[in-house]
């Protein structure tokens, strides 16, 4: 016979580790496979944080190649995995020819005020084609404001690869990269970002049998975006196709 005491014990304990596995589960990382993926991070920045992040496809009527992820976003505790602030945007991502597949969290010290963190999510897109491959990273980053998160930049790309193809040689292929600083200057409250971009354009050419490569370093080229009280001004030429 048990006696009352280590029945209520044991339904405790039972407790604590049912909670304990849901907790868990809420803290998952799940491999993309073209219809679902789950991150979660910890925040270095902010003690005992991590970031969670989940996108799920959904197919547009009548078409299942074409569609959008939508994401749900949360900074949670990194002890008891409860939610601390949430987000929420149906239809953040859109797949079609070019794909979504693939999304990071980004932790680096994106500090845009003494009490304002940000942290980033990096989404990749691709066209897979030999004739016109197409790669390309956005970035988003996100502050907390009370129970909730908010976009503050978005639609930055940050790293781009495209070109053309005649044949298995005949060619080009053009590569940018684009690095995000927190600048000395600040707008409505937040720091200005710095953004250089360089990259190299690879150009492909047939010498009789020979297929001759030839690459040139593109010229650096820095910007300064600032906040305008709701988020970063992105230039058309820095984010999109």
């Amino acid at each position: 016979m048990f006696s009352r005491t280590t029945l209520l014990g044991s339904f405790i304990a039972m407790g604590l580790f049912t909670m304990a596995a849901q907790a868990q589960a809420a803290c998952q990382t799940k491999d993309f496979d073209g219809k679902s993926l789950s991150r979660c991070k910890i925040w270095p920045a902010v003690q005992n944080q991590a970031i969670a992040v989940k996108s799920t496809y959904l197919a547009d009527a009548g078409d299942d190649d074409a569609g959008v992820f939508d994401l749900d976003l949360s900074i949670i505790n990194a002890s008891t995995y409860n939610p601390i602030a949430t987000y929420r945007k149906p239809g953040a991502y859109n797949s079609d020819a070019v794909r979504f597949e693939d999304l990071r969290i980004d932790t680096a010290r994106y500090r845009l005020a003494p009490e304002v963190r940000a942290f980033g999510l990096r989404s990749k897109f691709a066209h897979s084609s030999h004739a016109i491959p197409y790669e390309k990273t956005d970035l988003a980053l996100y502050v907390r404001e009370g129970n909730e998160l908010r976009p503050v930049l978005e639609g930055l790309v940050v790293a781009k690869s495209n070109g053309e193809f005649m044949n298995d040689c005949e060619g080009y292929t053009k590569t940018i990269r684009r690095t995000v600083e927190i600048g000395p200057s600040s707008h409505h409250g937040l720091a200005d970002l710095i953004v250089t971009t360089s990259g190299n354009k690879m150009k492909n050419t047939q010498s009789g049998k020979e297929c001759v490569s030839n690459t040139t370093r593109l010229k650096q080229k820095q910007i300064t975006l600032t906040y305008d009280g709701q988020q970063y001004i992105v230039p058309e030429d820095l984010r999109g196709y």
